[in-house]
């Protein structure tokens, strides 16, 4: 390939990018789904384990395009994620009974093929989590620690839109909301929890 032929596909390739695509600027979604934590190890003299159970979760995101193309932009994005009920199961019934989970992490979503009928992406972001406990322990006793925590979140995944009709689109998508330890009344083994969700729901674009 000559140096005139290679810089024509340079050109070509640039422009791709330069071009403003013609799909929505803005995108606003509501997703209903699963929140998986991940199972935990209370520090004790002897190891005790703590299965943390999935719940119904719901997720809101909006989304403003920053960088435009053809083939992939570049969208900043503000996500909130929440949890109302995951049940905790453990020999040791001083832990709460459950808890629930609030997660918020603006971050940067890439997304190829941004004017298309079917949309991949993968987002990524930074925040803070919330764990609120509930007022009674295992026992059945009282809990009377502090109920609530917050801590840092970040979160990773990644998803397809389909457009289905004019603005109205449908959304699958899968995330990791990673945090720091919910406080379970208990010392647990490790500084992180990762939290599954996966969900499906619908997006609108203008």
């Amino acid at each position: 390939m000559t140096l005139s032929s290679r810089l024509a596909l340079l050109l070509c390739l640039l422009s791709l990018f330069a071009i403003p695509a013609r799909a929505q600027k803005s995108e606003l979604s509501l997703l209903v789904g699963r929140l998986e934590p991940s199972d935990r190890t209370i520090s004790t003299s002897s190891a005790i384990s703590a299965a943390l159970g999935g719940s119904v979760a719901y997720q809101v995101s909006y989304a403003r395009r920053v960088l435009d193309g053809q083939i992939a932009s570049l969208n900043w994005e503000m996500v909130i994620a929440g949890a109302p009920r995951s049940n905790v199961k453990s020999t040791s019934l001083l832990l709460p009974r459950n808890y629930s989970s609030l997660f918020f992490t603006p971050g940067l979503k890439l997304r190829l093929l941004p004017g298309a009928g079917f949309s991949p992406y993968i987002a990524a972001g930074i925040g803070a989590g919330r764990f609120a406990q509930d007022s009674t322990l295992l026992n059945n006793r009282p809990n009377n620690g502090d109920l609530h925590n917050t801590t840092w979140a970040f979160n990773y995944g990644g998803g397809i839109d389909l457009s289905l009709i004019g603005p109205v689109g449908l959304r699958a998508e899968i995330r990791d909301y990673l945090t720091g330890n919910p406080d379970l009344q208990a010392r647990l083994i490790g500084n992180r929890q990762h939290n599954i969700f996966a969900g499906i729901g619908v997006v609108v674009k203008w």
